[in-house]
């Protein structure tokens, strides 16, 4: 496994000499005001605070992301592809140097050889990625009773190598919920906008498995409103 950007050991020498310097020169200028926010902001800044990528193997690297709910095993499905290219999205912004198979030639691939195909290191083969990210969706839901909506699902993510079959990373998202404390009236937005921000909740708390995240970013979720 890569050491990621944030781990590095050249990185990480500079950024603890660039903090050291920082809270000496607050020490010798603990008169002056702004200091703390000046090394707050620039933890921040470099990252030293985030969370980091439970996996970081995918940089540098060639990626399929193959996305399956129980709707997409013999057809397409729109939950699927709406997870998938949300996932892909945060990918291509946050991994360095990663290569993403685009979602058409995946597609392309399930239609010749059967969309009931989920050998995932063969379809990794067959469109000439390095690896494949498999999002399996199961129990996904988005309404909770006739008049709310409240999305649900179970995720299981793991990473495959295309030429080995072998596995490299496995995760499990158990009981995803979106709104965690309450939900969305149907007669506020439409089952269409729902499964759009809900997807890209999800989308981006599974992309954020393969790099450093801040830390306080979920406290704000349930503040979004799906208009």
């Amino acid at each position: 496994m890569r050491l990621s950007r944030f781990h590095s050991p050249g990185r990480r020498s500079r950024l603890v000499a660039s903090l050291g310097l920082t809270a000496v020169v607050c020490v010798l200028l603990s008169s002056q005001t702004g200091c703390l926010g000046l090394l707050s902001n620039l933890i921040h800044a470099s990252g030293a605070d985030k969370t980091p990528a439970a996996y970081d193997g995918l940089e540098e690297s060639r990626v399929a992301v193959v996305t399956l709910t129980e709707n997409s095993q013999f057809s397409d499905d729109i939950s699927a592809r709406i997870l998938g290219r949300n996932v892909m999205q945060w990918l291509a912004k946050e991994v360095d140097d990663i290569e993403l198979v685009r979602d058409d030639k995946i597609a392309n691939w399930r239609d010749t050889h059967g969309w009931d195909q989920i050998e995932f290191a063969e379809i990794g083969r067959g469109v000439d990625a390095e690896k494949v990210l498999a999002i399996e969706v199961t129990n996904l839901k988005l309404r909770d009773g006739a008049t709310l909506y409240r999305g649900r699902a179970d995720v299981h993510i793991s990473v495959i190598d295309a030429k080995t079959g072998d596995e490299l990373f496995s995760r499990d998202i158990d009981d995803f919920t979106y709104p965690n404390t309450a939900g969305v009236y149907t007669n506020e937005t439409t089952e269409a906008r729902f499964r759009k921000l809900y997807l890209g909740i999800l989308g981006k708390r599974i992309a954020r498995q393969f790099y450093p995240y801040d830390r306080h970013e979920d406290f704000a979720l349930d503040s979004i409103i799906a208009r």
